[in-house]
């Protein structure tokens, strides 16, 4: 019974009928009109016990009616409803004429009392005062309980600037239209772009917990509700503009004497967003149009290097006379279209067309990435049809079906031909100390996604109880060719002498199959004033990957394989969640919910157990060797095809490199079988307590437990713990490390010599087998809600989180037993986020803002340990000849770099002309101009020197025009 209700597709009106002595009326014929229906009309009949349901209902303004012989008719008017939210309309009747109608009002309630869904839903309303760019990313971003590892300030980093986002310890996204996923085969990194155009949808329902069985995943799920028309024309006109004179400086004297290069800066932004639509046939045949087109850049804190394509040079210079190197994106939706047809009084069919082009330009800028090391990654085509079919085949009976098709080609050229005419293909290298790369790239990728999924829905639905029965299909593919840009070795050296070469035997091309199969029930029952939901889910995965040849390469030259067809993983998994919801005081005011549920991370052909199967995961394609360049040509000057110590050069890591390597084994009891991910599962458990304390005003405290399980190791059989010497060096003095340095930092293993460069005999396999696991996150939220009257908006709230893991047991067992930060506690950390809106009366001026206050960027202190400070507590040197080994001086989650505190403000102008209404307005990002380091350098050599800092204060003009 403690588990969480079931996540509805879109919104719900329930409630009791009774007379006026107080005894309940079955058989009431209760109707929810609304524009936003295309069949005007939805109806349901009261059961036995004076309840009804009415499921499935689209965004918009709703009356409802109540009509039973020999009572009066009564009407409820002015119900608004969004997202999933189940809306409790009571009413009550009186014997009178049926041709009288007594029409009452009230205010929509706030506090959901049936279900235990958190969810929060971004209208209109929202995105017109949310001083934020319009895509997926940045409104996730502004919400509570969402945590995000990049700052995308103003949406200038365009859709992908948002990184990993997390909700309750969990990083998984899915977005849906119609209950289906719209992730790619490589996964949800898609999702976040192909969702390009917010214009194309009324709604965005945003559930973060408390999730039900009709998704296998948990995390973040945003459903998009499409907008369908409608009975009148209307339409709009969304517009905005940046460009670098919009923006001030933050720029301090302290930030360039800590060692900041620059700043980084608004280059450009702007977007243009029109849509229309309405009838072709009213009441039957609606249609909806909007495209959106979106350039992006700023410079970032990196210059362009003078040495960039002279193969003479291999040192970077900056060139401080060029403006620095900037990082954009480009959107082109040309078009997303959608028709609504009510083809009969039961059956309603939509179909929506999506084509778009997208281009990271470059897509890996950054300050620790020179620019001839970068490259652009062009998305074109990327299209997606969308079809869906619901009908109410009686009151009761709900059926719905909708597929989707995604298609897109990715595509990596090189970069460095853009920023420099004369640019040659060069070798890549990192320097260790400062962790630049420049001068060249090694491989690149290209891939094509293509994905089919869809589902079938049917609800029954009575008054006191709702079932529903759902079947979830899929089919993917994905190809990824793998290729050497400018060279197939790269070279890393530590203060300018070569230490390290890596080789890679590229090209080889991995081609991926899945299809994945779901079948679910989910039940809720209303008994008084509890509501108690539950659900299972059978879910089967299974991949395979065709015959596979591997030509010669650079690096390869002898290499000619051919893999026959094989069959990869075959999963069956079973999950549940339920809840319980309590109405404590009987007045719809006061929600008790608690939820418990399992669930699975999200599956993709990319999941390394997947990949460990996968023809080309059989290839040794990469491996390195040490460099001692004694005579400063940088020039290897050894065999490198022979992978024994020869010349300069160290062993192979890897003896079978260019060839078939001792396959990591994948453990039987992994590949196949039954509770097998992709990796660790879930489970969550939740317990709140929500309360309306004004009108359309509600709060809630609620606390979560996140724990992880089902993990697994990579265990190489070829090696024990008695096959490694432990060491220990000692942390230099710094007053910036825990205690001033000068401590031990014991734990640390090496290989015997005698043991280096042996084939590896590796499988995937349980942690089970060697000890137990725990990964457990645990946070408490405070929320606000408010909306207590039209033009003024208020929502936000804290979240306190940590999160502890404990994997000592298994790495005491596994080769290579480094106990090193094996247990590690972590720090409560706490953000802050809110949403404030305001119109003031007469003068029609919105005046909006988001404030945010988060916790600074986790920081590592990676040092570079010599020879002459491991060898006496080693006894020996490295093996292989490893000249130096990198140790984190610092814990995990223990230290934190400068807090965030950032305001975003909006102003609107609100002009009125009849039905056209317009908008423009002035956005002000980090009003405040503050300057907050971003990120800085964990290497210790220049640890803690800004690497970026938070965007300067800038303007953006925006124009909304509907009508």
């Amino acid at each position: 019974m403690l588990a969480p209700a079931a996540a509805y597709a879109q919104a719900s009106v329930t409630g009791v009928v009774r007379d006026a002595s107080g005894a309940v009326l079955p058989g009431v014929s209760v109707e929810a009109e609304s524009p936003a229906l295309i069949e005007r009309i939805r109806s349901a009949v009261t059961d036995g016990t004076g309840r009804y349901r009415i499921e499935e209902l689209r965004p918009g303004a709703y009356s409802v009616t109540f009509k039973l012989p020999g009572f009066a008719t009564v009407k409820r008017e002015g119900v608004d409803l969004s997202g999933s939210f189940v809306a409790t309309i009571n009413a009550e009747l009186r014997v009178g004429g049926i041709e009288e109608t007594v029409t009452v009002t009230g205010e929509t309630p706030i506090v959901d009392v049936q279900s235990v869904t958190r969810q929060r839903v971004v209208d209109d309303e929202i995105l017109n005062a949310l001083p934020t760019g319009r895509v997926p990313g940045l409104v996730l971003a502004a919400m509570a309980n969402i945590t995000q590892n990049e700052l995308n300030v103003g949406g200038l980093q365009g859709e992908l600037g948002n990184g990993s986002t997390v909700t309750r310890g969990v990083a998984d996204v899915q977005i849906s239209v119609g209950n289906v996923t719209m992730k790619t085969a490589g996964g949800s990194n898609g999702p976040l772009t192909v969702a390009s155009n917010i214009g194309a949808y009324q709604e965005l329902a945003v559930d973060t917990g408390g999730l039900g069985v009709d998704r296998i995943e948990g995390g973040v799920r945003l459903n998009l509700i499409p907008r369908e028309g409608g009975n009148t024309f209307h339409g709009f006109l969304q517009g905005s503009f940046v460009n670098s004179s919009m923006q001030g400086s933050n720029f301090t004297p302290e930030l360039r004497a800590s060692g900041l290069r620059a700043p980084d800066t608004v280059r450009k932004f702007w977007e243009v967003n029109p849509g229309l639509g309405g009838p072709i046939l009213r009441d039957k045949l609606w249609f909806h149009w909007t495209m959106r087109a979106a350039d992006t850049s700023q410079n970032i804190a990196m210059f362009y290097n003078k040495n960039a394509g002279d193969p003479t040079k291999w040192t970077y210079e900056p060139d401080t006379s060029r403006p620095p190197f900037y990082s954009g994106q480009e959107t082109r939706n040309w078009s997303t279209a959608r028709l609504t047809w009510q083809a009969t009084a039961k059956n309603k069919v939509g179909f929506t067309y999506d084509e778009t082009q997208y281009c990271d330009c470059p897509s890996n800028a950054s300050a620790t990435r020179a620019p001839e090391a970068t490259e652009f990654v062009y998305s074109d085509p990327r299209s997606r049809w969308i079809a869906d079919w619901t009908a109410p085949v009686t009151s009761r009976l709900l059926v719905q079906s909708t597929v989707n098709r995604f298609w897109t080609l990715n595509a990596r050229p090189r970069a460095n031909l853009f920023f420099s005419p004369s640019a040659v293909p060069l070798i890549q290298v990192q320097e260790q100390s400062t962790g630049l790369t420049y001068r060249g790239i090694t491989t690149g990728r290209a891939n094509v996604n293509n994905s089919f999924r869809g589902n079938v829905i049917a609800s029954y639905i009575t008054g006191a109880h709702a079932m529903k029965l759902g079947w979830d299909f899929g089919w993917s593919n994905q190809s990824d060719p793998n290729f050497s840009v400018d060279s197939p070795m790269a070279y890393r050296f530590n203060n300018g002498v070569p230490n390290r070469i890596t080789l890679n035997a590229t090209p080889f091309t991995n081609t991926s199959y899945d299809t994945e199969q779901s079948v679910y029930m989910q039940d809720k029952w209303t008994i008084h004033r509890l509501t108690m939901t539950a659900g299972a889910r059978y879910f089967h995965f299974a991949s395979w990957y065709p015959d596979t040849h591997v030509g010669p390469g650079p690096l390869a030259p002898n290499r000619d394989i051919t893999f026959p067809e094989t069959d990869g993983v075959n999963w069956n998994n079973v999950t549940g969640s339920g809840g319980a919801a309590y109405d404590l005081f009987g007045d719809g005011k006061t929600a008790l919910q608690v939820s418990l549920g399992k669930f699975l991370p999200e599956t993709a052909i990319r999941a390394p157990v997947i990949v460990g199967l996968t023809p080309a995961g059989r290839l040794s394609t990469s491996t390195t060797r040490s460099w001692n360049d004694a005579n400063r040509d940088y020039v290897p000057n050894c065999d490198l095809l022979n992978p024994v110590a020869n010349g300069e050069c160290g062993a192979m890591a890897d003896p079978n490199f260019g060839g078939i390597k001792q396959v990591r084994a994948i453990d039987p009891d992994l590949a196949s079988g039954w509770n097998k991910t992709a990796k660790p599962d879930y489970w969550q458990l939740s317990a709140g307590l929500q309360r309306e304390i004004l009108p359309r005003m509600s709060v809630e405290l609620s606390y979560w437990r996140t724990w992880y399980g089902n993990f697994t190791v990579v265990d190489n059989r070829a090696e024990n713990p008695e096959h490694f010497d432990p060491f220990s060096i000692t942390a230099p003095r710094d007053a910036r490390l825990p205690g001033g340095g000068g401590y031990a930092i014991s734990g640390l293993y090496d290989i015997k010599p005698d043991r280096f460069g042996r084939p590896a005999d590796e499988i995937l396999t349980s942690a089970r087998a060697f000890g137990k696991q725990t990964d457990v996150w645990r946070g408490i939220d405070l929320t606000l809600n408010a909306r207590p009257r039209k033009g003024v908006l208020l929502q936000g709230g804290v979240t306190t989180q940590r999160r502890s893991t404990d994997n000592c047991e298994v790495v005491a067992r596994l080769n290579n037993p480094s106990p090193l930060y094996c247990d590690v506690s972590g720090r409560y950390l706490t953000q802050a986020k809110f949403l404030v809106a305001y119109t003031i009366p007469r003068i029609d001026l919105q005046v909006s803002g988001n404030v945010q206050s988060l916790p600074g960027p986790e920081l590592s202190a990676l040092y570079t340990a010599s020879l002459a400070e491991i060898t006496p507590s080693l006894g020996r040197p490295l093996a292989g000849g490893a000249r130096n080994v990198t140790v984190n001086l610092i814990e995990p989650r223990t230290m934190y770099g400068q807090r965030l505190n950032m305001l975003d403000m909006r102003f609107g102008k609100i002009l009125q002309f009849g039905r056209t209404r317009a908008i423009a307005s002035l956005d002000l990002y980090n009003a405040l101009n503050a300057s907050t380091v971003l990120a800085v350098s964990n290497t210790f050599d220049t640890w803690l020197q800004p690497q970026s800092i938070l965007t300067a204060r800038f303007a953006k003009v925006g124009l909304h025009f509907q009508f």
